[in-house]
C-alpha cells in the first residue's frame, strides 16, 4: 500500500512541478509579479529565464521522472536499471536540497530565493528524495 502512495506522490508532484514549469514556459510570472521578481524567485540569481529549449528539456526530464515509478509500479521494465535510476532520482532530490544551504551558493542567491527555497524548495525535494529511496528500498 505504501509503495502504491508513494508512487502517485511523486507522480502528481512531479506533475505539478512540471505544469509550473509550462506555466512559467508560457509566460506565467508566480510567485512574482514581473519578470524580474520571478527570476529572483525561481532561480536566486540573473535577469534571464533558460531559454525555450531549455525550458522543454527540463519540463521532459521531469515528466519522465514522474512516470518511471509508475511504470515501475506497473513491473515495465525499460533499462533493467530501474532500481538503480530510482536511487539516483532519490540521490538527485537529496543534493538539490542541502546543497543551497552551503554558504558559499546560499551567499549568491536572492534574499527572496533562499526564503522561498528554506520554505518550498527543499523540503519538496527532501520529500521526494524519500520517496524514491523508498520505492528503491522496498523494490
Amino acid at each position: 500500500m505504501l509503495i502504491l502512495f508513494f508512487t502517485l506522490f511523486i507522480f502528481l508532484v512531479m506533475l505539478f512541478i512540471a505544469a509550473i514549469h509550462i506555466y512559467w514556459l508560457e509566460g506565467g510570472l508566480w510567485p512574482g509579479e514581473n519578470y524580474q521578481e520571478l527570476v529572483d524567485k525561481v532561480l536566486g540569481t540573473g535577469d534571464k529565464l533558460p531559454s525555450t529549449w531549455m525550458f522543454i528539456v527540463v519540463i521532459v526530464v521531469f515528466l519522465l521522472m514522474a512516470a518511471f515509478p509508475v511504470l515501475v509500479y506497473f513491473g515495465i521494465n525499460i533499462t533493467g536499471y530501474e532500481k538503480e535510476i530510482l536511487l539516483f532520482f532519490s540521490m538527485v532530490f537529496f543534493i538539490r536540497s542541502f546543497y543551497m544551504f552551503l554558504p558559499p551558493i546560499a551567499n549568491k542567491v536572492t534574499k527572496s530565493f533562499f526564503a522561498l527555497n528554506k520554505r518550498v524548495y527543499a523540503p519538496i525535494c527532501l520529500v521526494l528524495g524519500t520517496a524514491y529511496l523508498y520505492l528503491y528500498l522496498v523494490g
